[in-house]
């Protein structure tokens, strides 16, 4: 028989408040890819309703995968939002609260936000996610552009339209310069973005001079080096100059130091730096009394717990998405931190939440086998390069532009309806 819930009673929708502990069945940190997913999953998968209460700082989530071409006018800002709130708060037994995690207290289950109000659960799912963030000890880190969600991405977007709005008349400046920095898949394709601007572009703006820096011998380590060479050969037809093996050193207003092996720093003039070089955990994920990897990255086992032991301690709290690090068997898996992969994670999360919840909170009978995320070595990846666009298999590659952009952009349509507001 099911169990009641730990709460009793309903819960009001909630709010962000100071002082006020508030009870929920579910509690989910984060509400981008894997969190708003662990949200839908229990909705389709619970026998009876619990109450879910969703916290993020955002009530609203652009849609990352295409971030490259908000940035850069070819998909309104409009267009790409998921109005996150608006949808938990349609869903029955759901809340929503905007609101920022400084503190979790594991054993209670209990998560202190930084307006003072606390939140009790019997469940608690972590998706707090990453950050695309410099490393804080490069100096002029400060000044690198950085676009992922929210503000970042609308204050980049300000600064490119700040800097190339303007004619191409005789006698005006040169176009300025742009250096993108990293070589992963999200670096070669805003630099191919920023590239295609010569050919498609905002009415009022000029084209940049575009260079992709890469600390990398190769494009796209994470794929084939035929992929990357293909890559490169497609960047460089399109005007994008490519320093590979070279690595910023400084960030400063009007320029880039740059360094290739040990040869002497390079002063490069620029008129912005955008950093795609990657990702770091959220910082808050230091704060919150979990197991953590070495590089501070949240460390689970393959049944997405954080507390992963032989006897399960604290089988009430999991983790998901990009922010994670499944560790077992011989060491940690190789997981891809791509959008696909949040979404299986999350739907193993709910899975398992869902077995747990029909059991008696503290488990007399012992806590039930759960299910494993299963790794999936290979994935078929699309990567865009402004008027060239590769779908990606293992060691093929094809390029396909107009079906890989449309393929994109129809999925980023399916999801955004996958979590319309109800009602």
């Amino acid at each position: 028989m099911s169990s009641a819930p730990e709460g009793g009673g309903d819960l009001p929708r909630l709010r962000a408040g100071g002082g006020q502990t508030h009870r929920t069945d579910v509690l989910v940190l984060g509400a981008s890819f894997a969190g708003i997913e662990v949200v839908l999953q229990l909705q389709r998968r619970l026998a009876r309703p619990l109450r879910i209460t969703v916290v993020d700082r955002q009530p609203s989530h652009g849609y990352i995968p295409l971030v490259h071409e908000r940035l850069c006018g070819r998909l309104p800002a409009e267009t790409t939002a998921l109005p996150t709130a608006r949808f938990v708060d349609s869903l029955p037994g759901a809340s929503f609260v905007r609101g920022e995690v400084s503190a979790f207290d594991p054993d209670r289950k209990q998560v202190t936000l930084t307006s003072g109000q606390r939140i009790r659960a019997r469940f608690v799912v972590v998706a707090l996610g990453s950050e695309l963030a410099p490393p804080p000890s490069l100096p002029g880190s400060e000044l690198l552009l950085r676009a992922k969600q929210g503000d970042e991405v609308e204050h980049a977007r300000e600064r490119l339209d700040e800097l190339l709005r303007g004619g191409e008349g005789e006698g005006e400046d040169p176009p300025p310069r742009l250096v993108v920095v990293g070589g992963g898949i999200s670096g070669a394709e805003l630099a191919g973005e920023l590239a295609l601007l010569r050919r498609e572009r905002p009415s009022g703006w000029r084209a940049p001079e575009v260079t992709l820096v890469s600390a990398g011998e190769r494009l796209l380590p994470e794929l084939s080096v035929g992929v990357g060479r293909k890559a490169s050969a497609a960047l460089r037809a399109q005007g994008v100059e490519l320093r590979l093996g070279t690595r910023l050193v400084r960030a400063e207003p009007g320029a880039v130091t740059l360094r290739r092996g040990e040869a002497e720093p390079e002063r490069l003039p620029c008129a912005v730096a955008l950093w795609a070089g990657g990702i770091r955990p959220a910082p808050v994920l230091a704060h919150l009394g979990l197991p953590l990897t070495e590089d501070g990255w949240l460390a689970v086992g393959p049944t997405l717990q954080c507390f992963p032991t032989p006897v399960p301690t604290r089988p009430d709290v999991f983790a998901c998405g990009d922010a994670v690090r499944i560790e077992g068997g011989e060491g940690t898996w190789p997981t891809m931190q791509r959008a696909i992969e949040c979404l299986w994670q999350a739907k193993v999360v709910a899975r398992n939440l869902a077995t747990l919840a029909v059991c008696a909170p503290r488990y007399p009978s012992g806590v039930p086998s759960l299910r494993p995320h299963l790794l999936r070595p290979s994935f078929a990846y699309g990567v865009s390069l402004g008027a060239r666009s590769l779908v990606v298999w293992g060691a093929v590659r094809v390029d396909l532009p107009a079906i890989n952009t449309w393929f994109r952009r129809w999925l980023m349509r399916r999801y955004l309806a996958r979590y319309a507001p109800r009602g």
